[in-house]
């Protein structure tokens, strides 16, 4: 619910903004009960025309008290329902209904909601309806009562029901936006972010507080440990020069909620967006492939490769993906228990946003190497390490090696390094017509003709 009488009183017009709709007679005695037993205050809980309301504006469907009944979890603050939308979701299409457009304000603020949504990229999308693609609908109304009204969702679905006070029409756009955008949060399940002291955000006594700390109400890991004046979209009242926008606790709330999942982004879709962020979340630290370090290929698995970054944890978390350019060489490297594979060209990449924090590493593994990717780049040295020496392994040639060889083994036969292993220098050098078979350092190479690529081997 939204409560705006308190700040906006000075202008003239008291009025409220929440969530309403209409239950049957019958059920509100259940809906009200279920409540208590969750633990709001009985002071706490309305009727209006034959709906429950809590708060003063916050609709309760039978459904949603029931849901309320469930064990909760909790963390730090901000805070939402027991109900959220369901992972079905992920198309939610606000559609005005008759003589809602008619207002331009309400028309321009719920675009201006839409947008504030759908910019944090989340698992699902608004869109204004009617339109197809749709797995949840909302009907966003008009009404000329001093009250805005949504409701908690219920069944894995969102309230389908927002009613809008004409009286925004007399505060800016920007009241509008930050009001339609406050409704729909509540619409997914958001509760207000000072629900336990309102007058952390209204300035004058308009009845009482929803609740105790913590009663009612489902803190959300990873926000603020308390609300603030103007710290969040879902405080219990705006102020006249509110920017409707979203403040960052607000989208760290949102996220935590209904993040994108990072196995369900294609960074390769974003090529030639170079700059572009991408949030998204990982339940683990992956288990696919990866190459590069710092710049990775844009097909390489982002959870595995937060972790090598260290922006991230094993056990997973939220990340942010920026969108990099083509590259001509990938550098393989162990960090943090991940070790990426070097690479060649490649026609995009990514980095992330966040502190990079790689643990000692004297040189990349030349395991890593895919030699063959760097054919053509005569005299390029690349330093890496043989930290075990397969001495069986396949080489060909002596001195100049086919570039398909096993570094380490070549190495050593070439007595750049003992069979214990070492570090080694690598250098690209032009195709040979023939390749000499020798014994050395306990290493025997094979011989071979014609081949596209070489390499030689020093400390």
């Amino acid at each position: 619910m939204f409560k705006q009488a308190a700040v906006l009183a000075a202008t003239g017009v008291a009025w409220l903004a929440g969530c309403g709709g209409v239950e049957p007679q019958m059920e509100q005695e259940e809906i009200i009960a279920n409540l208590i037993e969750a633990g709001y205050p009985a002071r706490d809980i309305q009727v209006i025309d034959e709906a429950v309301f809590v708060g003063g504006d916050a609709h309760v469907t039978l459904q949603a008290s029931r849901e309320m009944l469930q064990a909760t979890e909790g963390s730090q603050e901000q805070f939402r329902t027991t109900n959220l939308v369901g992972a079905h979701v992920t198309k939610i299409c606000i559609n005005p209904a008759p003589g809602y457009d008619d207002y331009i304000f309400l028309r321009q603020g719920l675009d201006l909601a839409i947008e504030n949504y759908n910019a944090l990229g989340l698992r699902f999308t608004l869109a204004r309806g009617p339109t197809d693609g749709c797995t949840a609908n909302i009907t966003i109304a008009p009404t000329s009562e001093n009250v805005s009204r949504a409701g908690f969702p219920d069944l894995g679905l969102p309230y389908a029901n927002i009613t809008m006070t004409t009286q925004l029409g007399e505060f800016s756009l920007d009241v509008t936006e930050h009001t339609i955008t406050h409704e729909i949060g509540h619409a997914l399940g958001l509760r207000h972010s000072d629900y336990y002291n309102i007058y952390i955000s209204c300035l004058q006594y308009y009845g009482h507080n929803e609740g105790d700390m913590g009663v009612g109400a489902i803190p959300i890991s990873g926000t603020p440990e308390a609300a603030t004046w103007d710290g969040s979209v879902m405080n219990t009242c705006p102020h006249v020069n509110s920017s409707g926008e979203f403040t960052s606790s607000d989208a760290d709330a949102l996220f935590a909620l209904y993040g994108k999942p990072c196995g369900s982004v294609n960074v390769a879709e974003y090529r030639g967006q170079t700059g572009k962020q991408l949030r998204c979340a990982c339940s683990s630290g992956g288990s696919g492939s990866v190459w590069g370090t710092n710049n990775y290929t844009d097909d390489s698995d982002i959870c595995r490769a937060a972790v090598h970054a260290g922006v991230m944890p094993p056990s997973g978390g939220k990340v942010t993906v920026e969108v990099q350019p083509a590259q001509s060489t990938f550098i393989g490297t162990t960090r943090n228990g991940v070790t990426s594979s070097s690479y060649g060209y490649w026609g995009g990449s990514y980095r992330f946003i966040g502190a990079q924090i790689p643990q000692p590493q004297t040189t990349p593994l030349c395991s890593t190497y895919n030699l063959t990717s760097y054919r053509g780049q005569t005299g390029r040295a690349i330093r890496c390490g043989c930290p075990t020496v397969s001495l069986g392994a396949s080489i060909w040639g002596t001195d100049l090696y086919t570039d398909d060889s096993d570094v380490c083994a070549a190495a050593v036969h070439a007595g750049a390094i003992p069979a214990s292993g070492g570090d080694v220098t690598v250098t690209i050098q032009p195709g040979q017509s023939s390749y000499t078979s020798t014994s050395r350092y306990g290493v025997t190479s094979s011989s071979y003709g014609s081949w596209a690529g070489s390499i030689s081997l020093s400390p």
